[in-house]
């Protein structure tokens, strides 16, 4: 049986799924329950100088199985959220305590948190410092200079420049922490004309599903520079989510939409689903595939021509499942099996994906 413990910049967890910081571990209670729900440790939700007042409603339904939200930290003063941090703490799972935003404000909660409550680490919001890299180096730098715990900086998917972010700031920190959610975005109801949320014109932050793959390629762009360890988080909802983020170079991975959604057992599950994913292809820990993708670039498939499509009959059962999914005509049915016309196929490669038997693969012309 694999081994899904793992290790995050000095922070043992005995498996690699933690909930990302949002209104799933909005209070002690919410914490506890995650961590019965088989998550490996917990990230709080993030506390700031100034409780939060958001306009309610804050979490809605979104596009592809997502949610928007307008939400921004806890809404629960720091003193009342330092007991909620002590009670979770004594439960004796690994804590990392999320805070923001600003160098000043980051730095008196620091201090003040690794005071009272001594947790395993802290992540630290950039969600509203900017997109320049000077004022988020700062605010490291500020967390940095009062906390002997592991940092991780969150890396907000609006950021431009990744590579230059992630250099920039990895002297300060211990680890980054890959994604928050993306926006702002609007979505509203077309009956009645209303926004969804209770925000100024209905904007909110969008996340889950449909950030995932823009997710992994944050994390394979942070983990292209810098070698410390990335917990990677963006619409995570089954283990093979899960193992994508590990090959693309995260060492951990953190939930908060399908907790929402699904409630605290998710994190067990995909803990679980992670393990039988390892053991069904001869993995014996997690740490053999983190970075397996971006070691493995090189064998990407690079054609000299535009390829052609090819059905390998010996595979085709004939279900046609294909041929509607040829925009250019370029799929049709022989008798019993899907068959191509050369001359139409422009090798896109997108029949590739609706054979259920493999029988479909891009060939070099001639």
């Amino acid at each position: 049986m694999a081994n899904i413990s793992t290790k995050i910049a000095g922070i043992r967890l005995i498996n690699p799924v933690l909930p990302a910081a949002g209104p799933n571990v909005r209070n002690s209670e919410a914490m506890l329950a995650a961590i019965a729900g088989g998550a490996g440790g917990i990230v709080s939700k993030t506390v700031s100088i100034r409780p939060a007042n958001d306009p309610r409603p804050t979490i809605r339904k979104a596009v592809c199985s997502g949610l928007m939200n307008c939400e921004t930290w806890s809404e629960i003063p720091v003193e009342n959220f330092l007991d909620d941090l002590r009670e979770v703490k004594s439960a004796g799972a690994p804590l990392i305590v999320s805070i923001g935003y600003r160098p000043e404000e980051v730095g008196e909660l620091g201090a003040l948190i690794a005071r009272e409550i001594e947790p395993d680490g802290f992540e630290f919001s950039v969600h509203y410092v900017g997109h320049s890299v000077g004022p988020i180096v700062d605010v490291a730098k500020a967390l940095r200079k009062v906390v002997e715990q592991p940092v991780f900086m969150k890396v907000s998917p609006n950021f431009l420049d990744i590579e230059k972010l992630a250099f920039s700031v990895a002297p300060y920190v211990d680890g980054f922490v890959a994604i928050n959610s993306f926006g702002p975005v609007l979505d509203f109801d077309p009956e009645n004309f209303a926004p969804k949320l209770g925000s100024g014109y209905g904007q909110g932050w969008l996340s889950g599903p449909p950030l995932l793959s823009i997710a992994l390629r944050i994390v394979h762009q942070i983990a292209s520079v810098t070698d410390k360890p990335i917990i990677g988080v963006g619409g995570i909802e089954k283990g093979i989510d899960a193992i994508k983020f590990f090959m693309a170079g995260a060492s951990a991975v953190g939930i908060c939409s399908a907790a929402i959604k699904k409630g605290h057992g998710i994190y067990g599950a995909v803990a679980e689903g992670i393990g039988k994913w390892l053991d069904d292809y001869g993995y014996g820990s997690v740490r053999e595939i983190v970075g397996l993708y971006n070691s493995n670039l090189e064998k990407r498939r690079v054609f000299e021509k535009i390829p052609v499509n090819r059905v390998d009959i010996e595979k085709c059962v004939g279900c046609g499942a294909c041929i509607s999914k040829c925009l250019q005509g370029a799929l049709y049915m022989n008798e019993e099996t899907a068959d191509v016309i050369p001359e139409k196929c422009i090798g896109c490669g997108y029949c590739v994906d609706f054979c259920p038997q493999g029988a479909l693969d891009l060939v070099e012309q001639g």
